[in-house]
């Protein structure tokens, strides 16, 4: 049977049934033993005599395709493949698949969370109280504020979902969304320029491309509202995490909610004293549905591609 590499860190710890499918399949399962992503050498070493891999988010360079001729199919645990070179994978005629709705509520779910958590000062709330204080704390209501969301794909039209619950308008930048669309889901369709001078809470949800890749930098923030809030749910390199730091030390925002990071984990010393960004490790996919959907959802991709059937999620097709 195929030997396959796992390299994604939670995959079958919590959620053991997707994991039980490939032990009952006699698949020879190899697992990562650094518990972070890999880098190309990283895996260039574990993939070798591997004809597939579930994959986190690790590093799939063309290098990592040329040096392991074997390998036939990449399942990625997740969404995004802006970690995996795909015309590397084409030439190398490698099938990748992903689960692009396996997460998306969970990631949407967090996003509001932490509008909230830094709008309300909630997470320096928690800290105030363990250490014994007792005093009033203030913030701003997402109630009737402006939400400007730049990409409204999966997962940023389920955020325009849950922030109209609190009575949001929504602004959206996407240069692929359908007017059409927005006008159904009652968004409106903006300019950047327009989005970061109108917003009061800014969610980005997009992958990381050439034009994408610091995207969020000294000049966008510039143009943000002086209590204006980013959200960064999507992936660390969008933000000019220099440029971001600057712009809250120095009050020129209200702070950011970054479940992503450039860096990841970041370096805690940078955020020292600023408990106007509250930071999680990036968990947007850590529910337990989430987990047992992308988890599943990269079986069934990885098990479609052996018995010779299409996986349900193609990115780069069977060659």
């Amino acid at each position: 049977m195929p030997k396959i590499l796992i390299t994604s860190t939670s995959f079958g710890k919590r959620i053991k049934a997707p994991l039980e499918v490939l032990q009952a399949k006699d698949y020879e399962l190899r697992f990562n033993d650094l518990g972070r992503p890999l880098q190309p050498e990283e895996l260039i070493e574990r993939l070798a005599r591997c004809e597939g891999c579930i994959a986190g988010l690790d590093y799939f360079t063309a290098d990592v395709f040329e040096a392991v001729p074997g390998l036939r199919v990449v399942a990625r645990y997740g969404a995004g493949v802006d970690r995996v070179d795909l015309d590397a994978a084409v030439r190398a005629g490698v099938t990748v698949t992903n689960t692009p709705t396996a997460n998306s509520d969970s990631v949407a779910d967090l996003a509001v969370g932490l509008m909230l958590a830094v709008a309300r000062t909630i997470p320096l709330a928690d800290r105030t109280v363990r250490g014994g204080q007792w005093k009033n704390m203030y913030g701003m209501s997402l109630a009737g504020k402006t939400v400007g969301l730049v990409g409204y794909g999966r997962i940023g039209s389920r955020v325009a979902q849950r922030v109209k619950g609190f009575d949001c308008p929504v602004i959206v930048h996407d240069p692929f969304l359908d007017a059409e669309v927005a006008r159904r889901d009652g968004v409106k369709l903006v300019a950047l320029e327009e989005l970061l001078a109108t917003a009061d809470f800014i969610s980005l949800h997009l992958p990381v491309t050439e034009a994408t890749q610091g995207m969020i930098g000294a000049a966008q923030l510039a143009q943000m509202k002086p209590k204006a809030i980013l959200i960064n749910t999507a992936r660390g390199e969008v933000v000019d995490q220099d440029a971001l730091l600057a712009a809250v030390r120095e009050g020129r925002i209200g702070g950011a909610g970054l479940d992503a990071h450039a860096e990841e984990p970041p370096n805690a010393a940078l955020f020292e004293g600023l408990d106007n960004i509250v930071l999680t490790p990036h968990m947007g996919g850590y529910t337990e549905e989430a987990l047992y959907n992308m988890a599943m959802g990269s079986v069934d991709n990885l098990c479609a591609f052996f018995e010779g059937e299409e996986p349900p999620n193609v990115v780069v097709p069977r060659v």
